[in-house]
């Protein structure tokens, strides 16, 4: 049986509102692109066109595997070239990450959000999906792609690494770093639970909760999260 393919970044929906993820993944409705999503794209290109680190060339791509593999090694990939995914429930849940860095025993994911302001704190919706490309990295696959094509490494690449994500957001305009979370360890035991309350309401088992206060004023899908309450 083919398993159906979740992006990753459904684990951010399910962080900030368990009816968004609902309406989205499974009756399939389809939120309108706000200006600030936009803007995240179009600075999401910026920062590959200033990424400072090193493009592999095509015949030193065998030799990653390796060098991420070893503990003594430091490098630095090139932005959202880690493609990322695990099988999990009749699911695949796949994505690419923005950013992996490796200081010798340890690998940390970072990913860039774009914010008009920062609260100063690690959001639940960006420590799901990040917890997510960890999870990948330690019980699924990663493979660095170039062009249409990916070299996909061992599965065992990260297995004695320590593995840690951190959020970096910036303002939506001037790039300026408003806010950088240090880097947290990843947790299989923690990250579990919410995977499977992920696939519970994926699979219609679970009823999401519903979300209160000013997210629900400014949602693109709160007409549609009105009609299909119960």
């Amino acid at each position: 049986m083919k398993r159906r393919v979740i992006p990753i970044s459904a684990l951010a929906s399910l962080g900030y509102c368990e009816r968004y993820l609902y309406l989205t993944r499974v009756l399939g409705a389809k939120p309108a692109p706000t200006g600030a999503m936009r803007t995240g794209v179009r600075q999401h290109s910026v920062s590959r066109a200033l990424d400072p680190a090193r493009r592999y060339l095509k015949e030193e791509i065998p030799a990653l595997g390796e060098k991420l593999r070893s503990e003594s090694s430091t490098l630095e990939l090139p932005r959202e070239v880690l493609r990322v995914a695990f099988a999990h429930e009749g699911y695949l849940f796949r994505g690419r990450v923005d950013k992996l860095v490796k200081r010798r025993g340890e690998v940390t994911v970072m990913e860039e959000k774009f914010v008009a302001r920062s609260y100063g704190r690690l959001k639940r919706s960006h420590e799901y999906q990040l917890s997510g490309y960890c999870h990948a990295l330690k019980e699924g696959k990663a493979g660095y792609a170039f062009g249409r094509n990916t070299l996909w490494f061992d599965r065992n690449v990260f297995a004695n690494l320590k593995v840690n994500y951190m959020v970096i957001e910036r303002h939506r305009e001037t790039r300026e770093v408003l806010f950088a979370s240090p880097p947290i360890s990843y947790s299989k035991r923690k990250f579990l639970p919410v995977l499977e309350r992920l696939v519970g309401i994926l699979d219609g088992e679970v009823e999401p909760v519903r979300s209160r206060g000013a997210k629900c004023r400014v949602c693109s899908l709160a007409e549609a999260c009105a009609r299909t309450r119960g």
